[in-house]
């Protein structure tokens, strides 16, 4: 009875074997037919592709991927004869034909033997090949080449962003994969850099960083240097915390646009400050400023760079540019109260060495004038952005320290 069954499990094998082989033999001749039936075809290869005597064989690739470009060609060719179509299904044919071909591509070599078996070799000592649907592959590929922007364009409509960036990709690298002359592909390199761009910005909607990241580096590579592809860069590497790359690419940027957008300089000058280098940061804000002489941000960087080398006097003036430039910049607003704030708290510290008549004089001639010139300031701040924690703080203290219960318990909610 085991050795039945153990016989009986060998031909039933050998039968599936058979039966796959069978299945791809009958796919090509479906596919032979005048007006053969690609989706048909298509699902009937499908067991072949994972069989273990079928998958091995470029011709079960070869015709999978036909099949698929066949159901292409087939539902474009009802948008030709503006006839309703499957844009989804065409889409995706398209690209599981491109896989098909390119697992294709690589079986299809066959080694030459003599009439002894032996292996033919060429001059150079390597075997000889031949491939039979190589040509085949590569002609469909090529002659299908615009396609592939077409169905990326279709899936990015239908919000597939995954598959619509690896069909931008497949259109971008294309010419420059080998699989034929960069003269056999009539786009331009500026149209295959921006299909590029078009990648990154599909990856990045399907929440693929990092390969919208690779992608914006190749468009920029290939030509495509508009602004557009350091912002989308720039926003998918903050995502994905990679500090060294946002200041590698800031700095490139800031080379081409930082006269337009210092919003690069500033990444730069952020990362010298993180890292200490205030001079560094310092010469940089200087450079920025020459080229963005309103900008209330960099003034007020400026006054944090003064403010981190103990020159109050110089990060106060820098501090009070930037609110003369843009008053409703309430950073600048709650630094420049801040800092009188902190002048006022030294001034304190040497009243309080005093006594009698005379610490009460200092009182009202040096700490009460400070107090009063940081108020609007800070009320300014707080007025702009209520949701500032440190600005409350401070004017909660400014309030009491200036005796102005009203204001305070109003700050306060009480």
């Amino acid at each position: 009875m085991k050795r039945k069954s153990i016989l009986l499990l060998c031909a039933l094998t050998t039968f599936g074997a058979f039966a796959q082989k069978s299945v791809v033999d009958e796919v090509d001749g479906m596919l032979d037919k005048m007006s053969p039936d690609n989706k048909a075809a298509a699902e009937k290869i499908v067991p072949a592709l994972t069989n273990d005597e079928t998958k091995g064989d470029a011709k079960t690739w070869f015709l999978a991927g036909k099949a698929n470009f066949g159901i292409y060609d087939q539902e474009m060719g009802k948008l030709m004869l503006q006839q309703a179509a499957d844009s989804v299904l065409m889409s995706n044919a398209l690209l599981k034909g491109y896989d098909y071909f390119m697992t294709a591509l690589p079986l299809d070599t066959v080694k030459q033997v003599d009439k002894k078996g032996n292996y033919k070799l060429n001059k150079d000592g390597s075997i000889k090949v031949k491939t039979k649907y190589s040509k085949d592959i590569v002609n469909l590929l090529v002659g299908h080449h615009n396609d592939f922007s077409i169905a990326a364009n279709f899936l990015y409509i239908k919000g597939d962003y995954k598959n619509a960036g690896r069909l931008f990709g497949i259109y971008g690298e294309m010419p420059f994969s080998g699989i034929a002359e960069r003269d056999k592909f009539a786009a331009p390199d500026s149209t295959l850099a921006m299909m590029e761009f078009y990648e990154g910005v599909a990856l990045w909607q399907a929440e693929d960083l990092k390969g919208a990241v690779d992608a914006f580096a190749s468009a920029r590579k290939h030509g495509y240097k508009e602004k557009e592809a350091y912002d989308y860069a720039l926003s998918c590497m903050a995502n994905l915390q990679d500090t060294v790359g946002i200041v590698e690419l800031a700095k490139e940027a800031n080379k081409v646009f930082g006269k337009e957008d210092s919003q690069y300089i500033k990444l730069i000058i952020n990362d010298n400050i993180n890292h200490n280098q205030y001079d560094e940061a310092q010469a940089l804000i200087e450079e920025a400023i020459a080229n963005n002489p309103t900008s209330a941000d960099l003034y007020n960087l400026m006054g944090f760079i003064y403010e981190q080398k103990k020159d109050d006097e110089q990060a106060l003036a820098n501090y009070k540019k930037a609110t003369e430039l843009d008053p409703a910049y309430s950073p600048a607003q709650f630094n420049v109260g801040a800092c009188i704030f902190r002048k006022a708290a030294a001034v304190r510290e040497e009243i309080n060495k005093l006594t009698g008549a005379e610490y009460q004089n200092a009182i009202e001639t040096k700490l009460m004038p400070l107090y009063r010139e940081a108020l609007p300031y800070l009320e300014k701040a707080y007025e702009l952005d209520p949701t500032d924690s440190a600005a409350k703080r401070v004017l909660s203290n400014l309030y009491y320290l200036l005796g102005d219960e009203a204001k305070l318990n109003a700050l306060e909610g009480r």
